[in-house]
């Protein structure tokens, strides 16, 4: 309703006031021809596929007009946003599994084939109300210009039904105020129809369902939480590596020192004796925490990962010498942190499990992204038998939970007798 918040005396306000917009007149005009075209195309296909549905060929027919009625959603979308302003976002576009069963239950394609049909007498409606109200509020406002040049049975003038035949100056200008109301009228019902059944028909319709909508917003808060919570290890890594951790170094230090000072005492007094003792206890201890710091330190964000997955990877390989393990990355584009960190901790804990309970003396290690997803796999020659199940000992149910996270997917193939594979898959974008 933009256009009514013009200045009352401006001429671009009445314009709009009696007229609409020039978008409203188009859509008006031309798209309920189109709706009526495609809406009974569309209603044949359907009753004929229907109808034939018994033999192979009315399933086919079927899917090609729940397709048919796809395409005519996206034109629909075009013309709301090109005419109209509307932007409609379109459902979601996701991997489409093969089949007759999934075609033909595609819920998208059938709430744009409801669309499309629901469309035909609405856009009827809305071309009548456009077209007779412009054309008799046109003919009413211009009247005082026109009526003077007909004449009828010895009266100037035409008759507009109803018993209303103006023909005198005075009837012929309360009959162009007529006209103005009427234009008026037209406008604001076209655009009530607009507002309040086209739009919202197709918000409902052709553009993404309350679930989708549901479902993608929580994707996208989950996308961010996942974000948020590796951006909080990370600071947290940071501040006990540069805090707690260079505190505790100097701590350590210190006491090394002590207890090299009270090395140098003569005596040995029993407090003396016991002092030493106490410096050594807490320098053990300090240096046992340090090594726990740092190992902790290690499970938030393992420092090789600031260099990247390929980095960090080559440096996590070259630390086994059983089993033997190769490496073949190809990482073109560093992948977003979280994925990072969940794929390192998965090398790690596989090429951990070959090692401990797979009995391998061999692993391949390979990483590679391909249509949009990071793809880490571990190879080993072991006894294989591994299963993700909890309480298993090996650690795969805790890996599996861990890239659900981010929609990833853990696979394991492992026969009994090996090798064994496991296959880790994680979105690069954990919101698709």
């Amino acid at each position: 309703m933009r256009h009514l918040r013009k200045l009352p005396g401006s001429l671009r306000g009445a314009a709009n006031l009696l007229f609409g917009s020039p978008g409203e007149a188009a859509y008006a005009l031309l798209v309920p021809a189109l709706g009526l075209v495609c809406g009974l195309a569309l209603l044949m296909l359907l009753a004929t596929s229907l109808l034939t549905a018994i033999v192979q060929i009315g399933l086919v027919l079927l899917i090609g007009t729940l397709a048919a009625a796809r395409a005519i959603g996206a034109l629909h979308r075009a013309l709301l946003r090109g005419m109209l302003g509307e932007d409609i976002p379109a459902p979601p576009e996701r991997q489409r599994p093969r089949g007759l069963r999934s075609a033909l239950t595609d819920g998208d394609d059938w709430r744009a084939a409801a669309f499309t049909v629901a469309y035909t007498p609405v856009g009827l409606v809305l071309f009548a109300v456009w077209v007779m109200g412009r054309y008799y509020g046109l003919a009413a406002l211009t009247y005082p210009l026109w009526w003077r040049a007909i004449e009828e049975d010895g009266h100037y003038g035409i008759g507009f039904g109803f018993g209303i035949e103006p023909d005198t100056w005075p009837q012929a200008l309360i009959t162009a105020v007529a006209g103005a109301g009427i234009l008026g009228f037209t406008t604001w019902s076209t655009r009530g129809l607009l507002d309040r059944v086209v739009r919202p028909m197709a918000q409902a319709l052709i553009g993404p369902g309350r679930l989708e909508t549901r479902v993608q917003e929580l994707q996208e808060t989950r996308a961010l939480a996942v974000k948020d919570s590796a951006a909080t290890l990370r600071r947290i890594e940071r501040d006990l590596h540069d805090g707690a951790q260079a505190r505790l170094v100097a701590v350590a230090m210190a006491l090394a020192g002590a207890k090299d000072q009270l090395a140098r005492v003569p005596g040995d007094a029993p407090e003396l004796a016991r002092g030493r003792e106490l410096v050594d206890s807490a320098l053990d201890g300090s240096r046992t925490a340090i090594k726990e710091l740092r190992d902790l330190v290690r499970g938030i964000h393992p420092p090789a990962l600031d260099d990247g997955l390929d980095v960090a990877l080559e440096t996590l390989v070259s630390g086994y010498d059983a089993p033997q393990v190769t490496l073949n990355a190809d990482l073109p584009e560093r992948p977003p942190e979280a994925i990072e960190t969940i794929a390192y901790f998965c090398a790690a804990e596989l090429i951990a499990n070959a090692a401990k309970h797979a009995g391998a003396t061999r692993a391949d290690v390979a990483a590679y992204t391909k249509d949009g997803t990071l793809r880490l796999s571990v190879t080993d020659d072991g006894h294989g038998g591994a299963r993700p199940r909890a309480g298993g000992g090996t650690g795969l149910a805790g890996l599996s939970e861990r890239v659900s996270t981010v929609d990833g997917r853990l696979l394991i193939d492992s026969p009994a007798g090996g090798p064994t594979t496991a296959t880790v898959e994680l979105p690069l974008d954990p919101r698709t």
